[in-house]
């Protein structure tokens, strides 16, 4: 029971800065991929959301991640370990560093290599 409680709140860390900024915009389109325009007095930025698998079983087979136990920060090496342990929920989750541009789909796929230790 305590080891999911720490999963869960270990998952809940790593996600509330994109949980965070996401909320910060305006609702989302009806298209989640569609490109975003600010308003009057937003700024002139123009964004997107980046690419993320739907469902768990449209990410199978999940890409192997690295070992967490090659990482010496903690945090680091706790999100490897999250990422090994709940692939599904990271494949469904956007990265918000745009990294689709360099082929990955979700946040899953930053753990399977360097991407996300920083």
């Amino acid at each position: 029971m305590q080891r999911k409680f720490i999963r869960g709140f270990a998952l809940a860390l790593l996600l509330a800065p994109a949980y965070l900024a996401f909320q910060k915009k305006q609702p989302a389109p009806a298209d989640p991929h569609a490109v975003h325009q600010h308003g009057p007095g937003e700024g002139n930025v123009t964004e997107r959301m980046p690419e993320y698998h739907q469902t768990e079983a449209s990410a199978r087979p999940f890409p192997p991640t690295l070992d967490p136990n090659g990482f010496k920060h903690p945090a680091v090496r706790r999100a490897y370990q999250i990422a090994r342990e709940i692939p599904g929920v990271l494949a469904q989750q956007p990265c918000y560093c745009y990294c689709d541009r360099m082929g990955h789909k979700g946040l899953l796929a930053c753990h399977r290599d360097t991407h996300s230790a920083g």
